[in-house]
């Protein structure tokens, strides 16, 4: 079990890595398109302001799961670096509980926010506004399979006993 889910982490990692390359790339190539057509040729485009708005959202939330992947987000962890080690073990199965249970939150927010977004449709690009929610949909499934993994295997080395000797 936990070698699957550490092989689908990988496959879901690599393809947020090149989704999230694309994704600047084209929101780069897009803007660069706005500003000729408006300053270059007087006819600015009606859409790149939407799209672009678009792409920054879907990565936005694959970096976020990236980072978490990668463990890079902001932690405050003075006060845990003094607790024993096993304590620093306990405390660490905590905050995945609370970041599981917080992922899902958002999941099941971003799940039921699709029906209703599916109905409406942006100005510029005629398409459904749920585009810009799905992307908290899927990197929080990311995230929860994450979070699974990284408490699996921390709840492995919580009942491992210390393999260092004191002597």
């Amino acid at each position: 079990m936990l070698r699957t889910l550490q092989a689908l982490n990988r496959i879901i990692e690599k393809l947020e890595n090149v989704l999230a390359i694309l994704l600047m790339g084209a929101s780069a190539l897009i803007t660069i398109a706005q500003v000729v057509t408006r300053y270059g040729f007087n006819h600015p485009l009606t859409w790149p302001e939407e799209l672009c708005t678009l792409l920054l959202v879907w990565m936005t939330f694959f970096g976020a799961s990236l980072l978490l992947k990668k463990e890079q987000h902001i932690e405050i962890d003075f006060f845990a670096k003094m607790l024993p080690r096993r304590a620093q073990h306990a405390l660490s199965l905590f905050n995945y509980l609370l970041m599981l249970g917080f992922v899902l939150v958002v999941a099941w927010g971003a799940y039921k926010l699709q029906f209703f977004q599916s109905r409406h449709y942006t100005v510029a690009l005629r398409i459904p506004k749920n585009y810009f929610s799905l992307p908290v949909l899927i990197s929080s499934i990311a995230m929860c399979l994450y979070i699974l993994l990284a408490f699996a295997r921390r709840l492995i080395e919580f009942a491992a006993p210390e393999t260092h000797s004191k002597g």
